[in-house]
């Protein structure tokens, strides 16, 4: 087998994961999102008393009655050993109990939505959490995972850029942070042990990381390290699916059929291509919207949709969509494979309409990605999420004390 070099990732930059509850989505279970209570997407995070949403359907127009219960964990997402008292008022095991039929589609669907603090439900300190959805009957088997956070402040004490990185390895490839935390109104004293800042970047929460302190400039401890430890990879612009109206063949779609009582979406290929190109992507997220519906929730039809990638047929890598839209996860669900006939690696899901990010992901025999299909480059448009956490002797559980997004 030919084995194909797809991209000059850096050993230094490629994703450092931390040991973390895994997020779960069970077959059936589509649509997740978990953010802000009307946005269109977002961080799955919210300011502590403030309001988050998760929102995701079951299709068939099955309904089941569905329970859920939260955990708080630690800054790496494991759980930790606090008690639900310690981090919530309210209720430990609670029904889901708002849901409503989708109208007007062809695909039946029943769309779910959990709003968080609720009557049952308040959660009283910082940090990051899990939620489990599941049967009433099957607790043990959770049908969806998903991780949120909760934060004290708006970012007033952060101070960030992205810049260029000063090395000249990483110069053309890679994007640096400088971060830098005011500490005057933490009072967190030796921040190198009872501090931790995190990054993340578009949301991929295969790219979280945290940053290492470079040094003290009287109350602010900075992040400003040129080794290499605060660099990230750039990336490309996000290929894009625009399928808001089924009547209408946007750019990038090069058919649209009806087959077996459904829409089919069948995409232009992509090409491979290092090559930095700016088409105002939305950094890898998607949003749900149905051009010729009003309700979004309830009147957006579920679609299948081939992409299909041109490429070499003799890789030695694994390729996989990728996005939110994968819930940044390399599955066997949004494999790949090659078609003889058409020449191109193809596979079909579905999505609901709406507007779609996408990549392709390549995974070594290892599990390991080891590169995307459109390359790194500085200039690319990215955001990234900062978190500060503490972990006072005073505190129990590690506090979430402030996030920013920057841009």
């Amino acid at each position: 087998m030919k084995k194909y070099l797809l991209i000059t990732t850096l050993a230094v930059l490629l994703p450092q994961i931390v040991a973390a509850q895994e997020e779960y989505v069970a077959q059936g279970v589509k649509t997740v999102m978990m953010k802000l209570p009307g946005a269109d997407f977002g961080y799955p995070a919210c300011r502590l008393g403030e309001a988050i949403e998760l929102n995701f359907d079951i299709l068939d127009g099955k309904y089941e009655r569905l329970e859920y219960s939260i955990r708080h964990c630690d800054s790496d997402f494991r759980e930790d050993d606090l008690s639900f008292d310690e981090f919530a008022e309210g209720f430990d095991r609670r029904p889901l109990d708002e849901s409503q039929e989708s109208f007007n589609t062809l695909q039946q669907f029943t769309h779910y939505t959990l709003v968080i603090p609720n009557r049952d439900i308040k959660l009283t300190i910082s940090g990051n959490y899990i939620i489990n959805v599941y049967s009433d009957d099957n607790p043990d088997e959770p049908i969806l995972t998903k991780r949120f956070m909760v934060y004290e402040d708006d970012g007033s004490i952060i101070t960030a850029r992205v810049e260029q990185p000063f090395l000249p390895e990483y110069q053309m490839q890679c994007q640096q942070l400088y971060v830098d935390i005011d500490n005057s109104r933490l009072r967190v004293y030796n921040p190198e042990k009872y501090m931790k800042v995190y990054a993340i970047q578009n949301g991929d929460h295969n790219t979280r990381r945290p940053l290492k302190i470079s040094g003290f400039l009287h109350e602010q401890v900075q992040y400003h390290l040129n080794d290499g430890g605060n660099i990230f990879d750039g990336g490309n612009e996000y290929d894009f699916l625009d399928a808001k109206d089924v009547h209408f063949r946007a750019l990038g779609i090069d058919a649209i059929l009806y087959q077996n009582n459904r829409y089919h979406y069948v995409l232009t290929p992509t090409t491979y291509d290092e090559a930095y190109f700016n088409n105002g992507d939305i950094n890898g997220a998607y949003y749900v919207k149905n051009d010729r519906g009003f309700d979004r929730d309830l009147e957006s039809d579920y679609i299948d949709v081939t992409f299909r990638l041109k490429y070499d047929p003799f890789t030695d890598y694994d390729i996989y969509l990728y996005g939110a839209l994968t819930n940044w996860q390399c599955i066997p669900e949004y494999k790949l494979a090659w078609n003889g006939e058409t020449k191109l690696w193809e596979m079909t899901t579905t999505l609901k309409q709406g507007l779609y990010n996408y990549k392709f992901a390549f995974k070594d025999s290892t599990g390991k990605i080891v590169g995307y299909s459109s390359g790194n480059n500085f200039n690319t448009q990215n955001d990234y999420l900062i978190m500060v956490y503490t972990a006072l002797t005073r505190d129990r559980g590690e506090r979430l004390v402030a996030c920013k997004i920057l841009k």
